[in-house]
């Protein structure tokens, strides 16, 4: 195996408390512009790599994308999304192989 250093990034996968049925939309609607703001001072920074939302089965969700040196300084950075209000983060950590999809470097791995 090649001696390859991959980046690491951060994903805060974002989990609502309430299930569908029971979430309230206008509250999660309120948190936007907080939510925002927090998005633009992660990228102000440097450490948003992406974001999005969908939902899992039975409950809304969202991703962030993060860089951080550590697992600490990326639990610290988690804290500030005003969905944790509604919600709760997990944090895992994501090994990045292929940023690039022509990379073929790893490709006799996956075989």
């Amino acid at each position: 195996m090649s001696n390859i250093s991959f980046k690491t990034i951060y994903a805060l996968i974002w989990k609502a408390n309430e299930p569908d049925d029971t979430f309230k939309q206008e509250e999660f609607e309120e948190r936007i512009p907080r939510l925002i703001m927090w998005l633009k001072e992660l990228k102000s920074k440097g450490k948003l790599a992406a974001c999005g939302g969908g939902g899992f089965e039975d409950r809304a969700g969202g991703l962030t994308l993060i860089s951080a040196d550590s697992i600490e300084e990326a639990s610290e950075l988690s804290k500030g999304s005003p969905m944790n209000e509604i919600g709760t983060t997990e944090i895992m950590i994501w090994d990045v192989y292929y940023a690039d999809l022509a990379e073929k470097g790893r490709e006799k791995d996956l075989m």
